[in-house]
Order: C-alpha cells, then sequence, then structure tokens
C-alpha cells in the first residue's frame, strides 16, 4: 500500500497533544471528540463565548449530547465541572495530560467560562426536544453501556420472530441493507434500552419523517427516549406531538424558527402548556403581546405575562378581552380620579356678579 505524505500550509492552528490522538480519541465517541476538540478552539479564542447551547449549535448537537460529552471527558480526567451551588456549570477547566491519571488542580490549568449553562436536569425527548424532569441532587440519569454482540448472542436474536420483524421494518424505511454495525444498535435497543418492537418501528419511522436515516441520530433519539422512561408507542408520540405542535409554533411566533428551542426555553413551554394548562392560542397571544410590548423575543417576558392570567383564571381567549376591557376601564377611573380641580386664574372670577332688573333695564333703552 502506498504511503500518504501529509503537508501543513496552514497558517492559525490549534495545539492537540499526541496523547490525545494516541490514548484518548480511539476509545471515545466520534460526537465526544468533536466536543473536546471544539473547547481546545475555545480555549485559544477569548473572542468566542461559551455555552452549551452555544456548543450544540455549532456541532449540530443536543445540549443533552454537549452535557454528556462533558461528563464523559471528566470521567476520562481530561477536564473537571465547575458548577454555581446548584446544576448551572460555571466553569470547564482543561487539565493537564501530564497528570490526567490523577485529578489536578483547577488552579494549574486553563479555564473556559461558561455563560448561561443549561443544567442536566433537563433531557432531550428527541434531538432537538426537551422536557423538564425532577431530578435529586444524588440522581443521575444514564443509559445502558452500549457492546457489541458476540456471534452467540446474534444466533440467538435470529431465532425471535420480533428480531426479525424489526430488521426487515428497518432495511424497508432506511432503503437499504443493515450493516453490522446498525443491526447492533438496533439490538441495542431491544437488549439494552428494552424498547419493544412496535416503539422501535415507531422510532424509526418517525426519524425518517424528519429526513433523518442515520443511525446515529436514530440511536440519539431513543438514548433521550430511555431517559425519559418512555416505553410505549403512545408516550413517544404525545411527546412527538406537543414538540412539533407547540413548541414551533412558540418559536415561529417568536421569530425563531431558524433554530430549535433550548432547554430553557423548552422548559418554559411545557411550564405554560402542562403547569398553567394553557392553551396554545393564549400561548401564542402571550408571546405576540410580548414582542408587541419590548420588540424582541424573551420567553421571561411571556412567562410574566401568562403566570398573570394564570392568576386571573384565564381559560380562553375572550376571557383575556374581558380582563383587557376590565384594564382599561380601571386606567380610565384612576385618571378622573387623579386629575387635580385646578383654581382658575381670571381675575375677573374675584368680583362679585350684580343682580340686573332686565325689563327696567330694557325700558330705559327705549326711552332714549
Amino acid at each position: 500500500m502506498n504511503s500518504i505524505h501529509l503537508h501543513n500550509n496552514q497558517t492559525a492552528a490549534t495545539a492537540i497533544p499526541n496523547r490525545f490522538f494516541d490514548d484518548y480519541m480511539p476509545k471515545a465517541n466520534g460526537e465526544f471528540v468533536k466536543v473536546y476538540l471544539y473547547l481546545l478552539r475555545c480555549i485559544s479564542d477569548t473572542n468566542i463565548t461559551l455555552s452549551i447551547n452555544g456548543i450544540a449549535d455549532k456541532l449540530n448537537h443536543t445540549e443533552t449530547d454537549v452535557i454528556r460529552a462533558l461528563r464523559y471527558w471528566e470521567q476520562a480526567k481530561l477536564l473537571t465541572l465547575t458548577y454555581n451551588g446548584g446544576n448551572q456549570i460555571t466553569t470547564i477547566t482543561l487539565c493537564d495530560y501530564a497528570s490526567s491519571d490523577t485529578h489536578t488542580s483547577p488552579k494549574e490549568n486553563d479555564s473556559i467560562q461558561a455563560d448561561s449553562v443549561c443544567p442536566p436536569p433537563i433531557n432531550s425527548i428527541v434531538p432537538v426536544a426537551a422536557t423538564k424532569q425532577t431530578l435529586n441532587s444524588s440522581q443521575e440519569v444514564s443509559s445502558p453501556q452500549k457492546h457489541s454482540f458476540s456471534d452467540m448472542e446474534l444466533q440467538k436474536f435470529e431465532q425471535n420472530d420480533d428480531i426479525d420483524q424489526i430488521l426487515y421494518v428497518a432495511q424497508r424505511y432506511l432503503g437499504k441493507t443493515l450493516n453490522s454495525t446498525e443491526t447492533n444498535t438496533i439490538l441495542y435497543f431491544y437488549d439494552s434500552l428494552h424498547f419493544p418492537a412496535d416503539l422501535i418501528e415507531y422510532l424509526i419511522e418517525y426519524c425518517v419523517s424528519k429526513n433523518h436515516k442515520n443511525m446515529h441520530y436514530i440511536e440519539k433519539v431513543a438514548l433521550a427516549w430511555a431517559e425519559q422512561d418512555i416505553h410505549t408507542v403512545e408516550a413517544a408520540k404525545s411527546i412527538v406531538v406537543f414538540y412539533n405542535k407547540t413548541c414551533f409554533a412558540v418559536m415561529k411566533a417568536f421569530g425563531l424558527s431558524n433554530r430549535n428551542p433550548g432547554e430553557s426555553e423548552l422548559a418554559y413551554i411545557e411550564k405554560w402548556y402542562k403547569n398553567y394548562s394553557f392553551s396554545l392560542d393564549i400561548i401564542l397571544e402571550a408571546c405576540a403581546r410580548t414582542i408587541q410590548s419590548i420588540h424582541q423575543p424573551s420567553f421571561e417576558y411571556t412567562d410574566s405575562i401568562l403566570s398573570k392570567w394564570k392568576k386571573e383564571g384565564i381559560k380562553s381567549l375572550q376571557d383575556i378581552k374581558i380582563l383587557d376591557q376590565a384594564h382599561i376601564q380601571a386606567k380610565e377611573l384612576r385618571a378622573e380620579k387623579t386629575i387635580p380641580q385646578r383654581p382658575s386664574n381670571n381675575k375677573f372670577n374675584n368680583i362679585t356678579p350684580r343682580s340686573y332688573l332686565y325689563d327696567d333695564l330694557e325700558k330705559q333703552l327705549l326711552n332714549h
């Protein structure tokens, strides 16, 4: 085989230790590698504002993918994460390779300040969605480790009618014969994630309907569903419908249809839809009033509107109209009460008017 000669004509570059390529990269998921390399790029450029959402947008990941990658590299002792006393990451510290076998003091390493980094408790339902989940500080959401099945295990799966049906359906949807890696991934859904056959079929159908036939994308959806304990087609459909109908409508109302909602944004949407029990038309009305009032999208401002409506017992758009009318009337009444009664400056007002007998005055005029 011919050898390949590599020449470097680049001027600007990011330094990456050879040990990363030799010891760490071969064992890591490709998406995790992308996150780590991007961190190295950011550490050399102070003009880059770092956030979980920003990394996700840059690498076409979900925020959950980014958080999972950061945790992986923290376990590999190539970085440490600092939190703000809660679940929000405030600092990412890249560790020295020479001492990566032991934890390194943050003050001895380069640090990246994370701006508005989203916390782990909100996890993706689909690769572009998230739903709020309450976790104790000691709880950790994790998926079963993926592994390659042995020949004996594969032979056992071949005798399972469900597996045979799933693989057949997958090949029909994907329009190709599955390779060993893709087959192994589907078996992982069934054996490790404990997805029933109909859920796996719906999973593939859903991803293909979104023009995503890449098995890595399908796996990310499956992991997100598993983390949210979605194990039925009905549960998956309810989440998908909520996301497609409500979330995209809100983002469009805010003029943000060119991107997916972030985790904190999706948490607000779920709060309005589930906790407040508002219909979509009421939520969109609050979004419209936000834009009209402050001329820019703001989930916090919209939340303040909907919070007030919740306290007022709003149930429909008609209720909002009645509330608006009552507000206008109350405002007009307050304005009338606050108008001061100013004394007139006309000096003639101080003169006491005389009483005339107009009949006598008329007679006097006629006699002249």
